[in-house]
């Protein structure tokens, strides 16, 4: 007869080794969902762009617009992205997400080494990036080639450059709207006033002071005309929050003022206003700010160098009553 020890020590080990191959044969029978892919296809191709009466850019694209499009994605999944170049040049798609794999850089490191060669893509020719994005927040993505014998600055600025925006997983759902600042491209022909700082790939020299010029002369209606045109404009509710990722792909500081409304930080300063209501961004700088509008109106927004401002970066916000 076994001793009581004896007995009580040999049934707490079967017991263990029990539960032990319990919880082994439900592991096994329950294996874990495969992450979700978001699939993206983006082409690079000219485009022109009429910036001012008379004066046109010859943008390079992500699919004809600037800024390209923005590529949604929730933390954990995997975001794959086949880009396409149908321009004459070489060019590539870099992202500000953190890690990835070497071979989906798109730099001239990947020439030098070897690795990953493919994603530098000549004309012609395609080439399919993966990540794995694990921390919500603003991203962005740009051409990193310097063909052509231009800089890798004058790749970007002729308007290869798109946001991504990396969302939590259980994220409640809140509309997103992106805003770039930077300075625009070499390439504008024509005799009309272009802009030299520009917003989401649109700017009016003069800013706010030619709006009031057209308003005198031509009415609301010749406002109107401006807007999304040389004027890049958003819409809203009175009380419907949204979320603006503002980004400066430019080559020198700017900053984002919009009026009448607080700019509620989600990334710099999490749940803060920012000081003065202006978000200041060193160049390659960016961050997401809440707002939710309380006033019908057309709000301005504009870079707050004011200089810049002047030479064409503004916007609107147009705002009206509440849904009934």
């Amino acid at each position: 007869m076994m001793s009581k020890r004896l007995s009580t020590s040999v049934g707490l080990t079967l017991t263990a080794a029990l539960a032990g191959a319990f919880f082994l044969f439900v592991g096994q029978g329950e294996p874990q969902a495969a992450p979700r892919v978001r699939e993206y296809t983006l082409e690079i191709v000219p485009q022109d762009i009429e910036v001012a009466p008379g004066a046109v850019w010859h943008a390079w694209t992500y699919n004809g617009s600037v800024p390209a499009p923005t590529l949604t994605v929730k933390a954990g999944e995997t975001l794959r992205v086949r880009v396409i170049n149908r321009h004459t040049l070489t060019h590539s798609f870099h992202t500000h997400l953190a890690p990835y794999s070497f071979e989906n850089d798109g730099s001239q490191a990947n020439i030098i080494t070897g690795r990953g060669a493919a994603s530098m893509i000549p004309p012609g020719g395609e080439y399919t990036y993966e990540f794995h994005p694990t921390i919500p927040g603003t991203y962005y993505y740009h051409c990193h080639s310097a063909d052509g014998g231009f800089l890798i600055t004058q790749h970007i600025k002729q308007g290869l450059y798109g946001a991504i925006v990396v969302l939590g997983a259980d994220e409640a759902p809140v509309r997103d709207e992106v805003v770039f600042m930077g300075e625009i491209g070499h390439d504008v022909t024509g005799s009309g006033a272009r802009p030299v700082f520009i917003m989401n790939g649109k700017g009016i020299p003069g800013g706010e002071h030619t709006l009031e010029r057209i308003f005198r002369e031509q009415g609301f209606a010749g406002v109107a005309a401006q807007l999304g045109k040389t004027v890049p404009v958003f819409t809203a509710q009175v009380g419907e929050p949204v979320r603006l990722h503002v980004i400066n792909i430019g080559d020198i500081e700017h900053s984002f003022h919009l009026h009448g409304m607080n700019l509620i930080s989600q990334e710099m300063f999490p749940g803060r206003i920012w000081p003065a209501n202006v978000i200041q961004l060193v160049s390659g700088g960016a961050d997401s700010v809440l707002i939710t509008p309380q006033e019908e109106g057309l709000w301005l927004f504009h870079c707050h160098v004011v200089g810049h401002a002047d030479a064409g970066m503004i916007g609107v916000f147009v705002v009206s009553g509440a849904a009934t």
